[in-house]
């Protein structure tokens, strides 16, 4: 297995990990005991606000490293 097929399998794997249970929380809200991402950030700002911007920030730099990889390290 190459180096770009395991990363494909592990972002995969952790898409799937993410993505379905925050479509859950999304379209199951009735039936559903967890909250999204969105609405876990909605009420820490309400509740602590410098706490939320740490957080939000955290799924910015992920977000970065991910569209940009494999930006800052020179490969």
């Amino acid at each position: 297995m190459t180096k770009d097929q395991v990363g494909y399998v592990i972002w995969g794997a952790l898409a799937i990990v993410v993505l379905i249970p925050e479509l859950l929380a999304a379209f199951g809200r009735e039936r559903i005991p967890w909250p999204g991402v969105a609405r876990t950030a909605t009420n820490l700002s309400a509740r602590i606000p410098w706490l939320a911007m740490v957080f939000l920030a955290g799924f910015v730099i992920l977000g970065v490293h991910i569209i940009f990889y494999p930006w800052p390290s020179p490969e």
